[in-house]
Parts: structure tokens; sequence; C-alpha cells
């Protein structure tokens, strides 16, 4: 295997004899030309030998009197004569030996693993604030200086590591997890009313209750009470002191309410609608670098932009090329008069905003009275609404 590479690498030829091919062999065996490879295929004998040795077989040629012929040629020597001939192939390998080392200080690729709830762009923007991006020197950032930048710049990261592969970077993140709502119980504390209705359902988890499902309460009535004497039993012995329970109101009060709401729609609409005319520009991203591909403009007046990014991908990786396609759709302003019925049910859809934004989590509305009414093309719609919800809140007890 070494005198095949070194063969290879010296270069060798092969020899075509005919004739008194015994005889030349050993003529050239006494003389030190070293032959290998011997093949014979009726009368003709072959041998490879070394390129500097061919001259001299002539003279032994003739004293044999035998017919040599080159056949073929082999190794590094004559494969560099060929590309010496051949120079644009000799350039273009050059060429691209340099430009292999030129596009591999970059970096290709960025990815993101490990997010959760914030989003992958939202990952890669702090990383690019951090100097990690598409087409950024990998000798120009360091790892663990920019997993510091990009921990410091997200707050909801709780580990960020930076991991460089050849020339694509791996930005490997851990959320942190939320914390549980920390209750403290010792704090006094009541829950009263936020606001009046009839009780139709009471929890105390801690605390006595104060009022019963079916009783009506004003806002600010006390519903469960964190601080309260012990009962009493009339039939038993009676304590000089009764005991006093002081602690942290907990509990769920559910009661229905009466709310009102009301919201104005207007019947005169603008809005904005496409024209049909477009404009389409286009461009090559290599490396972080946008070259236009044409004449690139950017329309005056109401556009609608719609950026599509196509990029190349090899062996499932994604290369730092891609096509750009940016098409700009222009909009008028159109004014227009919707009928009653479409003024009612935008009406409606903004009455259920409203009602979402002020009720509480897990409210539901029991029963509801609508009142439309038009003026000066104005719709007003009027709700007169019972709901379920939770009333109780916190209020601490500030004992003096």
């Amino acid at each position: 295997m070494l005198e095949k590479a070194f063969h290879l690498l010296t270069g060798c030829v092969r020899l075509e004899i005919t004739g008194d091919a015994a005889r030349f062999l050993t003529v050239c065996a006494k003389g030190g030309i070293e032959l290998w490879g011997f093949h014979r295929e009726g009368e003709l004998h072959t041998a490879w030998a070394k390129p500097g040795d061919y001259r001299k077989l002539r003279p032994l040629r003739r004293r044999c009197g035998v017919t040599l012929r080159l056949g073929k040629k082999r190794g590094l020597p004559f494969q560099t004569v060929r590309l010496k001939r051949r120079k644009g192939m000799a350039a273009g390998v050059v060429f691209g030996v340099i430009l292999y080392s030129f596009l591999s200080g970059f970096v290709w690729g960025v990815s993101v693993t490990g997010s959760e709830r914030l989003t992958d762009a939202e990952i890669l923007k702090a990383a690019k604030s951090a100097g990690v991006f598409v087409g950024v020197k990998k000798n120009s950032f360091r790892p663990r200086a920019s997993a510091l930048k990009i921990l410091r710049e997200e707050e909801e990261l709780s580990w960020v590591s930076v991991n460089t592969d050849g020339c694509f970077v791996e930005v490997a993140v851990k959320e942190n997890e939320e914390k549980p709502e920390v209750l403290d119980d010792h704090a006094l504390s009541n829950i009263v009313a936020s606001r009046a209705g009839k009780i139709l359902a009471i929890e105390a988890h801690h605390g006595r209750p104060e009022v019963s499902p079916g009783e009506v309460v004003e806002e600010g009535q006390l519903l469960i009470s964190g601080l309260y004497p012990q009962k009493v039993d009339p039939y038993g012995p009676q304590p000089e002191t009764p005991m006093v329970t002081l602690g942290a109101a907990r509990g769920k009060v559910t009661a229905e309410t009466y709310r009102e709401f009301a919201v104005q729609v207007s019947q005169e609409v603008s809005e904005e609608r496409p024209t049909g005319k477009r404009q389409v520009n286009r461009a090559l991203l290599l490396f972080g670098w946008r070259i236009p591909l044409g004449f690139h403009t950017v329309p005056q007046g109401k556009t609608r932009l719609c950026r599509e990014e196509t990029p190349l991908r090899l062996l499932d990786r994604e290369l730092p090329l891609a096509l750009e396609r940016e098409e700009y759709e222009f909009l008028e302003t159109e004014t227009h008069s919707l009928s009653q019925e479409e003024v009612k049910e935008r009406a409606l859809l903004r009455l259920r905003e409203a009602q979402r934004a002020v009720l509480p989590a897990g409210s539901r509305i029991r029963e509801e009275e609508l009142s439309y009414s038009f003026s000066q093309r104005i719709c007003i719609l009027s709700a007169k609404c019972r709901c379920e919800e939770e009333i109780g809140c916190q209020q601490p007890v500030v004992v003096k």
C-alpha cells in the first residue's frame, strides 16, 4: 500500500515490450533499473518503471532487439503537467480554495432551540443585538459574552448558551418557570363585596362566612371575616375570655349583579381597499447583505406590504442565501354607509368587547336586555345585564 502511494506521488509509466522480453528484463535488472508489475498477454509483455528510467532503456532496447513503447502515465507529476496546460481549470481550483477559506470565516446560519413562550424571532432579535447573526465573522464575537448579553436583554430567560458548529450557530435557551403566587397567611384581612349583588354561592377556605346564599349585599359589605371570636355554646361552660381567631380570609363569593353597558357605532365607515395596482421588488440576501435585483423603489402613498423570503437549503440546512420578494399593494380610502343590520352587528361586537374588558375572568351573563336607538347616523346600543361574577375582594385589617 505504501509502495503504491509512493509511486503515485513520484509518478510511473507503463512499458509495452515486444520481442525477447526475458533478455531485456534481465539486462535491466543487471543495470540497476527497477521494474515492477510484470504482465504478459501473448507476445506482449508489460511492466511499470519510473519516468526518469525511461531514457536509460533506449540503449538496452537496441542491444536486446526489442520493441519498446510507452503506454499509460500515472502519478502526480503528470497530473500537474495537465493542469499547466489547462490554466483555467487550475485558476478555478485556486479560486475555489480561496473562496472556501473566505466564506468559512462567516456565520452561515443561526438556529434557536428550547423556546416555548418566546418566539424564535424575539430570540434572534436579541441575538443580533448581541452580535450573533447570519453574515457576521466567526472571530468577531465570543459565544460566552454573547450568551450573557442575550440573557440580560430577555428577562424571561434563565439560561442561554451559544454553541458553534462549523459555520452554523445554535442559540440554546431555557425560559423562566412561572412562580406561584405567594399568599401571606399571617397578614390580617377580610373579604368584602366589590359591588352590590345577590349571593349565589360562598366558599370560605379560611375565615368565617358572614353572609348566606340568597342574601342581598351592598358594596363594601363584609363577606368572609378573617378576624372573629369563637362561638360559645350557650349550653356549655362559659369561658372567661372567648378565643379570637386571627388570620387572612381566603375564599370565593359568587353573586348575581346588575350592570349596564352602552356603546356607539357610526353608520359612516371609512375603509382602506386595494386599488388593484401592485409593485414587486426582488432582492438577493447573501450573508445578511441585501442585493437588489432590478430597480428597487419604495412607493409613496398608502400601501400594504407583503414580504416573503425563500431560503435555499442543502442537506436539511438553510444556506445564507435567500430570495426576497416584496409586494406593495396600493390602497385607497373609501367612505360608505352601513345598513341598519350591519350597524347592529358591529355594535353588538363592540358591546361584547366592552363586557369582556369589564367583567372578571370566569363571569357570565345570565340575562340581557338590548335596546338599539339611532340618532344623527349613530347607532347607540344599550344593554341591561344580570351577571354571575366573583365579587369578593381582599381588604387588609389594620390593628392599632
